[in-house]
């Protein structure tokens, strides 16, 4: 089969199993760059790709391309689900990916501190007090709403009013793979959102439920892109050196926030939607240091004389 047609069928396969169409465009991306490649090296059928094809394709992707061990994890991931699917379809009878494996990665989670939150915030603040704009307002409630939930940048961007219960205090996320989950909404959350919505349905008119919380200008639904390009002003503005201002750092943040103030695991899972314990452990491991210290500090034996 001609690469570019196995590109199509697996696409096609993807969308009858109802991906979401950000994962669906991961792999498209993914494939399309390495078809591209393999155009170039002469090679146009599915049942021609090699191991070593693929090693050379990565290696490339590392040195001519500038890929990190993060953005190659993420290609051999997209490849390994192709592969997988090639061979269960039957169009390739042995499986080049089979035995490529993972980069080994230095394991490097950033968070905020208090200062930083505190600086990006008065920032906003000041900006509201002087100007009450849409940008501004709605910024800093994106802050607030990814600090307070820890969601991940696609699942903001795919939040509709529909999906915040503020009656009931809590908040329907739908993450990777369409996996729906339910998160909690503090006292504080819950008071910006509801004067956020305030503000929303002043400046739309044409305000419904099914409008996305956080939208452009114009009330369409911000897209990952463009919050992105939000934390990229707010970096240069801030200047931090010592962490990325970025929306996953917010989830960093509230994972390490919630492993010390003594949360559990399980429900840290749950709440970020991991499907694993995988990801949730390396928080622990990471951030299991200061529980240490904040022990040694706090325990109640320290003030007994026994």
């Amino acid at each position: 089969m001609l690469f570019k047609f196995a590109i199509k069928d697996f696409l096609d396969d993807r969308k009858l199993k109802n991906l979401s169409p950000a994962t669906i465009k991961s792999y498209e991306v993914t494939l399309e760059h390495f078809h591209r490649y393999l155009t170039q090296n002469e090679k146009i059928n599915v049942e021609d790709v090699t191991q070593a094809d693929i090693k050379s394709y990565l290696i490339s992707c590392r040195e001519e391309g500038g890929n990190r061990p993060t953005s190659l994890n993420h290609k051999i991931g997209n490849l390994k689900v192709f592969f997988n699917y090639m061979a269960d379809i039957e169009t390739i009878e042995k499986n080049p990916m089979k035995k490529v494996q993972k980069v080994k990665t230095d394991v490097k989670i950033e968070a905020f501190t208090d200062y930083h939150i505190k600086q990006m915030l008065n920032y906003y603040r000041r900006i509201k007090q002087r100007n009450m704009t849409l940008y501004a307002y709605r910024d800093y409630t994106i802050i607030v709403t990814l600090l307070g939930t820890g969601i991940r940048r696609g699942e903001l961007c795919n939040l509709t009013w529909h999906d915040v219960d503020l009656a009931n205090s809590k908040m329907t996320i739908y993450g990777k793979a369409r996996r729906q989950r339910t998160i909690p909404l503090t006292d504080k959350l819950k008071q910006e959102l509801i004067e956020w919505r305030l503000f929303n349905e002043k400046h739309f008119y044409s305000f419904t439920p099914e409008r996305n919380v956080f939208t452009d200008g114009t009330g369409k639904r911000l897209t990952e892109n463009a919050v992105g390009n939000i934390f990229k002003r707010l970096a240069k503005i801030m200047n931090f050196r010592d962490v990325r201002v970025s929306a996953h750092t917010f989830r960093h943040t509230f994972a390490k926030n919630w492993i010390l103030s003594g949360g559990d695991v399980f429900s840290l899972q749950r709440i970020l939607g991991h499907s694993t314990l995988d990801m949730t452990n390396k928080y622990v491991s990471l951030f299991g240091s200061a529980i240490k210290e904040q022990n040694e500090k706090h325990n109640p034996l320290n003030n007994l004389d026994i």
